[in-house]
């Protein structure tokens, strides 16, 4: 059998450039090039740098003689029988007897009938792996295959070996895969640069780059795999921490911010109006936003906080700390009725101090008298959505930009925003916990501050899921609430019913049933996107003045409609949210000191569903929720960050190389300390890896 480790005495005929199409490897063409790009694989170094999302041993080699039903393994054996069978539908099976010097077995390969004229005749000695099955007698069913030979300089990529395993896509096979991964780096892997300082793969002990590119895709052991993959890992996030530290450094040298004022009277004056003291986490939060906003360069920091901590509060005394400096300030929202909720939330807290703020969204009457204010500086204070960032919106003298849940924008769209001033200090806020190793990759040049406590008086939300036969005891409960006087929400996951969605609950429909029916003279209203923003804030006002008994609504209550004597959260459906969004849509009941519910109905359809269902209702904390989501949904979905900023890894995975991260960051810092433009020779082909990266983070 040939060894499965790469074949390194026969030069390469033929070297191909990294930068070449895929096209330049035997077996692709046109077709299969297209399909590759659905991959982002363009080049060869693109398919070189398509690391294995896994691997599977079959280095083993067992007799036949081993072989037990329900068995994985992987036998040497000679085809001694092969017949085509056609079947139903007109595919064919191979249908083959295999013998080695322990016994006979046979092997099934469906649909692969043709290979017994060609790879699979009579007399040939193949590998195969496969699982045991019965079918008189024991047989290898649909195994991997793989002619033995002794022809020099060609290896086994399927079986008898330790075998990768790729991220694929349509009309792409994993044979495939391997087939071409194998010529690219039988043609190109030399010219892999090596972007690692000497220095620091000395220090840990890394593979180099040419070494670890064969061992990660066709490793020798799963020691010089892992080994390799770690070195590929730490390279990416190396350039990502590089590539923020440095953008970071360049604000903290180029640019010269607003020094506010963060000791003026109606700071002051605010802070003596207050009912009631801030929490330790409230205090820290203010205190690190004064203290940037001192500073002579911009303040660029982000605030998290679980839903109902007092991020609004915090945000407020830097919008006074600006009022007190002369500066305007700009409070962006992603959503028309959060931007409604967080203007009369400000504009209750602002006027007594004598203080104007308004309220811009693409649905704001006389909107161009209101921007003309605006331009003129007699407005200092604006709430408003994407209409803040328009190029007809314009300032007298922005100081301050604060953006909440800012993952809802882009970053050229928070950018925007900013431009409208002379670097004005920026906050961004959010009630969407992020884990602590996308925080440090999305934010990482960002200061970060997070409010870990709630108010005094606020009780933890309890949280449990009904069956379909205790549904009506729900609705009676609503019932008592309403009689009491408590608010309740429920919430469907569509407004219509829909054809894509078979089976989900749908809004207009739900309210319909429940209104005439087991909810019967309650106060029961709909909200949803659809509405315009008058309807909107029509029904956000009834609803704090406690003139709707329920609520039924989509999830554009996820964020913004507060009311302390709402207490119940029904969701329906709630398989089908993510985690964080369900936690969100919790964070609407709890506002007061009375003790609040949230019912989980729905039966889920999934065992991710199931999980998040049984997540939501053992946890409260909104940190370790994101965690778990992050877990199940994977980076790339989580929360939106795609659009915020996060790049594509090709071999980090955020949830388990949290170590490197830190070695990554920490290496990084000291790099640029000694050497801030990466300018040394050791550190050119670093610095263009960084480059690369360039315009892809917050």
């Amino acid at each position: 059998m040939v060894s499965p480790s790469r074949n390194t005495s026969t030069p390469n005929t033929s070297i191909i450039e990294l930068e070449s199409p895929v096209l330049s490897l035997p077996g692709i063409g046109e077709k299969r090039a297209a399909q590759l790009a659905a991959l982002d694989i363009r080049t060869v170094q693109d398919l070189l740098l398509h690391l294995p999302r896994e691997y599977r041993d079959r280095s083993r080699i067992q007799t036949i003689a081993e072989a037990e039903p329900g068995a994985l393994m992987t036998i040497e054996a000679e085809i001694v029988r092969a017949r085509s069978v056609r079947m139903r539908g007109g595919k064919t099976t191979a249908l083959l007897e295999v013998k080695d010097a322990t016994g006979t077995i046979k092997v099934n390969l469906f649909g692969r009938g043709f290979l017994v004229n060609s790879a699979l005749k009579r007399g040939t000695r193949c590998l195969f792996t496969g699982k045991v099955g019965e079918y008189k007698g024991l047989t290898l069913q649909n195994p991997e295959y793989e002619p033995v030979t002794e022809e020099e300089g060609v290896r086994n990529l399927h079986t008898g070996r330790i075998v990768p395993l790729y991220a694929l896509t349509e009309g792409v096979s994993q044979r495939l895969l391997r087939r071409w991964m194998d010529a690219a780096l039988q043609l190109a892997a030399s010219r892999l640069p090596e972007t690692l300082p000497p220095a620091l793969v000395t220090r840990h002990g890394l593979p180099a780059a040419a070494e670890a590119i064969y061992e990660v895709h066709f490793p020798s052991d799963m020691e010089s795999a892992e080994a390799s993959r770690r070195r590929f890992v730490y390279e990416e996030l190396l350039a990502m921490q590089l590539a923020i530290l440095q953008r970071r450094q360049l604000m903290v040298d180029s640019v010269r911010g607003i020094r506010h004022q963060t000791d003026g009277p109606l700071l002051a004056q605010f802070r003596e109006s207050l009912p009631f003291p801030l929490t330790p986490g409230q205090q820290q939060a203010v205190n690190d936003i004064l203290r940037d906003m001192a500073a002579p360069r911009p303040m660029f920091r982000l605030l998290q906080g679980d839903v109902g901590c007092g991020k609004t509060l915090v945000a407020l005394h830097a919008v006074i700390a600006a009022l007190d400096s002369g500066s305007q300030t700009a409070f962006m929202a992603p959503t028309e009725i959060l931007a409604e909720q967080h203007y009369a939330t400000l504009r209750g807290l602002l006027e007594p101090l004598g203080i104007r703020a308004t309220l811009l969204t693409g649905a704001t009457p006389a909107s161009s008298r209101v921007r003309q204010d605006i331009a003129c500086g007699n407005i200092p204070v604006v709430v408003g959505t994407h209409a803040l960032f328009q190029k007809e919106t314009r300032f007298a003298r922005l100081g301050l930009v604060i953006i909440d849940e800012q993952h809802r924008f882009g970053v050229r769209q928070r950018d925007e925003l900013s431009r409208k001033g002379e670097f004005p200090d920026v906050l961004h806020t959010t009630a969407t916990p992020i884990p602590r190793t996308l925080a440090i990759t999305l934010y990482g040049g960002m200061d970060i501050s997070v409010i870990p406590d709630l108010p005094p008086g606020r009780l933890p939300v309890k949280t449990s899921y009904v069956p379909e036969n205790k549904k009506e005891e729900l609705y009676q409960y609503l019932r008592d609430q309403a009689t009491r006087g408590y608010q309740s929400y429920i919430v469907c996951p569509l407004v219509e019913e829909s054809e894509y969605f078979a089976g989900l609950t749908p809004l207009i429909d739900h309210f319909i049933a429940l209104s005439e029916g087991s909810l019967a003279g309650l106060r029961c209203t709909l909200l949803h996107g659809r509405l315009d923003a008058r309807e909107k804030e029509e029904i956000m006002t009834r609803f704090k003045a406690r003139q709707i008994d329920v609520l039924f609504s989509t999830t554009v209550i996820e964020v913004g409609v507060d009311s302390p004597t709402a207490t119940t959260m029904v969701i329906e459906d709630a398989g089908r949210f993510g985690l964080t969004q369900l936690h969100q849509l919790r964070g609407r009941v709890g506002r007061g000191s009375v003790q609040s519910y949230c019912f989980l109905l729905g039966v889920p359809s999934t065992p991710e569903g199931k999980q998040r269902i049984e997540l939501l209702r053992t946890c409260a904390n909104g940190f370790e929720i994101a965690e778990a989501d992050l877990e199940l949904r994977g980076p790339g979905e989580y929360c939106g960050v795609r659009q915020a900023g996060l790049p594509d890894f090709r071999a980090a995975d955020l949830l388990r190389d949290t170590r490197l991260l830190d070695l990554a960051r920490r290496d990084a810092a000291e790099l640029l300390e000694s050497d801030p433009a990466l300018a040394q020779p050791e550190h050119a082909a670093l610095s263009r890896a960084v480059q690369d990266l360039e315009g892809m983070f917050v």
